[in-house]
């Protein structure tokens, strides 16, 4: 993408000049819950061409999770100078405009939540979002639920998942004393965070994981049910079909929105990319 003799550089320049241009009008809009998204330090911007071949697809996931989720105590391991993390995910498709949804697949399927959120999603500060409290009958709304790796307790046991109010300045632990960082890594997806991570049941009965780790079995289930009429693990979900149509342009939360390809019949072409904010642990 960044070889002035491949391609149409002048083309690409004028398209990433573009790109930073809705960068900068997020970090405008959103200064309040990212305000790091405006920095230019360090990696802030990737950028990338897309092509899946007939036939193939891309499974259900997320673009980026806690650091404690990606490796035990990540939280704590030595950071590289101004690490970054994918906060916004963008893509911009180059399909032929006479693509049918129907006939090509290659949709763009969301799984997004059916109720709206009290709070900013993605992240407070540092600490990224790994969950939801689902709407109740009294409650429309849900909470997003975030994880602080750094609460005092044993070696090992210093986790705390906490929600915020509608002001955002008032937390609530969803357990008195912090649970053990290995906890995270445990099968059994809802069930088992239910049991390890919340005291409150009320609480417990809420708490949906955004992308728990699931036992096999659970996994094939999750596999067989993801049709259209799919509403996710916890029954909360919705599903959104984008269309590959040529100049459309996409862009979602990258922490908490899940999301797959379905299989395209024929090539499909894109650009994506993801805006960073700051990672925010130090060490």
């Amino acid at each position: 993408f960044a070889d002035p003799a491949v391609g149409n550089f002048e083309a690409r320049q004028s398209f990433k000049a573009k790109m930073a241009t809705v960068k900068a009008y997020l970090a405008s809009e959103l200064r309040q819950c990212r305000p790091t998204l405006a920095d230019d330090e360090g990696q802030t911007h990737e950028m990338e061409y897309l092509r899946y071949g007939a036939g193939a697809c891309l499974p259900r996931h997320t673009d980026e999770h806690h650091v404690e989720l990606q490796r035990p105590n990540g939280s704590r391991l030595p950071k590289k100078p101004n690490a970054s993390r994918r906060s916004v995910t963008w893509m911009v498709y180059l399909n032929n405009k006479d693509w049918d949804a129907v006939e090509d697949g290659g949709q763009l399927r969301l799984h997004e939540r059916s109720h709206s959120a009290v709070t900013p999603v993605g992240s407070r500060g540092p600490d990224l979002q790994v969950g939801w409290l689902k709407a109740t009958s009294t409650d429309e709304k849900e909470e997003p639920v975030f994880l602080d790796p750094f609460r005092p307790g044993p070696e090992n046991e210093n986790c705390v998942l906490y929600t915020a109010d509608v002001s955002g300045n008032n937390r609530r632990d969803l357990s008195e004393k912090p649970f053990a960082n290995i906890a995270l890594y445990l099968g059994g997806g809802d069930g088992m965070a239910r049991k390890l991570m919340v005291d409150n049941p009320a609480d417990a009965a809420r708490l949906h994981l955004i992308d728990a780790p699931k036992s096999l079995v659970s996994s094939i289930m999750t596999g067989r049910a993801s049709g259209k009429d799919y509403k996710g693990e916890d029954g909360g979900e919705q599903i959104q079909d984008v269309s590959p149509q040529a100049g459309t342009l996409v862009m979602f939360d990258s922490v908490s929105l899940p999301h797959e390809v379905l299989i395209t019949n024929k090539e499909r072409f894109g650009i994506q990319g993801w805006f960073h904010e700051h990672l925010g642990y130090d060490a």
